[in-house]
């Protein structure tokens, strides 16, 4: 249950964004290696061992799930360190070019919505199983610079994907509504960016006055979901990006940055956050009526 986002910026190239969110507080580590020439800077919640995040050739990848039944199964199953999703990312970050890497994932099986993209190149995958009710079915399609991506948790290219449109479910109304909202502030942050901490920084808003339904989720109410963390890839500077929001942190500076590394991970500060969720945002709040 998460966003993601990405938009090109002259001579910086493609930038992702991601909002993760939770129904747990994860622990967050930071793995550097390098095999076969390649050097990978994941995100790694040792919660449930699922990875994410940038290598040494400016490859990065950020995931949102559609299939949102199997979206946190370690956690419930306790079986940490598991994550198959988290695998098979981390497997396509060792590949040169976004298009093997997003040939991997689909291989693999990866469900969700999927980002796959260097400082020249994005592709955008859709995918689902339905939790293992239906036939694996992807998309995968190159997105011109001239464009944006912004996804949620409903299918776009595959429209029976996750929640489904309003009906008679009350549940599952509710959490088409609330995907459907973060959908649309996501939009709006992305369009203002001028630069790429702009991204991570628009999602720090707060645009509806609903914890469910704002792109920045800070609900404490047991078993819901809150925004546990963000992520920024910005693959011309092979820097992964990090605001752990509620989250613990676990690293070794002075091992991940290393003088001779070439990827690299950096600590945002929750500065705006505070400083955004306690004053006017600049779209103005969103009613839910006009959702």
């Amino acid at each position: 249950m998460c966003v993601i986002v990405a938009k090109y910026f002259p001579i910086i190239g493609w930038v992702g964004a991601k909002n993760r969110d939770r129904k747990y507080i994860p622990t967050l580590d930071f793995i550097e290696d390098t095999h076969r020439g390649v050097s990978r800077m994941m995100m790694h919640d040792l919660v449930t061992g699922y990875k994410e995040g940038i290598n040494s050739r400016g490859v990065s990848i950020l995931n949102t799930s559609l299939d949102v039944g199997a979206d946190e199964p370690d956690v419930e199953s306790g079986l940490a360190k598991s994550s198959p999703d988290g695998r098979a990312i981390a497997e396509a970050l060792l590949q040169t070019d976004p298009l093997q890497a997003a040939k991997i994932l689909v291989k693999r099986r990866l469900v969700g919505c999927t980002m796959v993209f260097d400082s020249d190149t994005m592709y955008l995958i859709e995918a689902s199983d339905r939790d293992g009710t239906r036939p694996y079915k992807y998309r995968v399609k190159l997105i011109p610079k001239s464009h944006t991506v912004v996804r949620t948790n409903h299918g776009i290219w595959l429209p029976w994907a996750s929640f489904q449109r309003r009906s008679d479910d009350a549940d599952q109304t509710r959490d088409r509504i609330s995907s459907e909202a973060r959908f649309l502030q996501a939009e709006l942050v992305v369009e203002a960016a001028r630069e790429p901490e702009d991204l991570v920084d628009g999602m720090c808003q707060v645009y509806v006055d609903n914890p469910q339904l704002n792109i920045m989720r800070t609900s404490t109410e047991p078993n819901a979901f809150r925004t546990t963390g963000q992520l920024l890839c910005v693959p011309k500077e092979r820097t992964l990006y990090c605001r752990p929001i509620s989250s613990n942190l676990k690293f070794d500076f002075w091992d991940l940055n290393r003088p001779d590394t070439n990827v690299w991970v950096e600590i945002l500060s929750n500065r705006e956050l505070w400083q955004n969720t306690r004053g006017n945002p600049p779209f103005g709040h969103m009613r839910m009526k006009d959702i």
